[in-house]
């Protein structure tokens, strides 16, 4: 009997893939050289990759992980992100992005502001967005009311995104980025037929897929734990809510009443919540892995979402459970 089961593919946008492709410096310079046509960048310094930024003094504070970070010859600093899923929420991430980069690394104790270094914010994107965008946006900072007046602030952000639409001012090189983040074959490069061969050495290293699969185990741990202490404060809250407004009725009513009325009420109320809250999340989890597990098994769309909408069809709409498939 034929073996079904499939190994996933682990291509270019996977976290760890991406790293060590884009940690190659001439391949690294060359992508940036093909986003960014306008410079000349005569040379790049090595690409730090998974470069973390955090404040000790400042622990409230939300590190980032930095996915590519490199500076050219020229003293600028280009940040560069993988992105596969659409978190809505990707322009205040760029932002925080580049305050954090200089933060770190764009101006010494000591020098001007004149000496602060441009940076570059380039998210890659792989997700469908609802609105057709270009394959490559530009944003600046510039005057609302007038827009040829542009703020040499020296950071410029951009988004090229694999789904989207040429405007046919796309150079060579971006185009076949595009076709590297949808997992298609290039040729005619020499830089891609390097970054497309890593590839499909790291997929043929079975010590590199043990280090990928254990690393995105580890990230859907660490995110299951952050759902669990979201979980536990969204009941306490509820409790505390719960026995205020019971509390503030009971008044009213009496105050021993209205006392022991709110906590009932808030414990019943945050219990209410935090199961139905922690109910949901743990069936999204059990979605996105069943996904995962029935692609690796060679299941086509229409198999998954069949069985999706057996298994979770009671919870959710086939348009909730088809847009779960699309985004994993």
């Amino acid at each position: 009997m034929k073996n079904m089961h499939k190994k996933p593919w682990f291509g270019f946008t996977e976290d760890k893939v991406f790293g060590e492709v884009m940690s190659n410096k001439e391949f690294c310079k060359h992508v940036l050289q093909g986003i960014l046509p306008e410079l000349a960048i005569e040379d790049i310094y090595f690409p730090h990759k998974q470069e973390e930024i955090n404040d000790p003094e400042h622990y409230d504070q939300k590190d980032v992980r930095l996915d590519i970070l490199v500076e050219d010859y020229n003293h600028n600093l280009y940040n560069i992100e993988v992105q596969t899923t659409n978190t809505d929420d990707i322009a205040r991430r760029m932002r925080y992005y580049a305050a954090k980069a200089d933060q770190r690394y764009t101006l010494k104790k000591g020098s001007t502001y004149r000496n602060l270094k441009n940076v570059y914010i380039i998210f890659l994107c792989s997700f469908n967005l609802a609105e057709k965008k270009p394959i490559k946006s530009k944003y600046l900072t510039i005057n609302s009311d007038n827009q040829t007046d542009v703020l040499q602030d020296g950071l410029t952000k951009i988004i090229i995104n694999s789904n989207g639409i040429p405007s046919g001012n796309e150079t060579k090189t971006l185009l076949n980025l595009v076709k590297l983040m949808k997992n298609l074959p290039i040729s005619g490069d020499a830089y891609f037929d390097i970054a497309q061969n890593r590839i499909k050495e790291i997929n043929s290293d079975e010590k590199w897929r043990d280090m990928i699969m254990d690393y995105e185990t580890k990230l859907l741990e660490r995110e299951q734990d952050a759902e669990e202490r979201g979980l536990k404060r969204g009941i306490e809250k509820g409790i505390n809510q719960g026995m205020q407004q019971g509390m503030q009725q009971g008044m009213q009513q009496g105050i021993q009443q209205g006392i022991q009325q709110g906590i009932r009420q808030g414990i019943q109320q945050g219990i209410e919540q935090g199961t139905k809250e922690g109910k949901k999340k743990e069936k999204l989890i059990g979605i996105k892995k069943l996904i995962l597990a029935l692609k690796d098994f060679g299941g086509n769309d229409q198999q998954i979402l069949q069985r999706l909408e057996k298994d979770y069809g009671d919870s959710f709409s086939k348009e909730e459970l088809e847009k779960f498939l699309k985004e994993s």
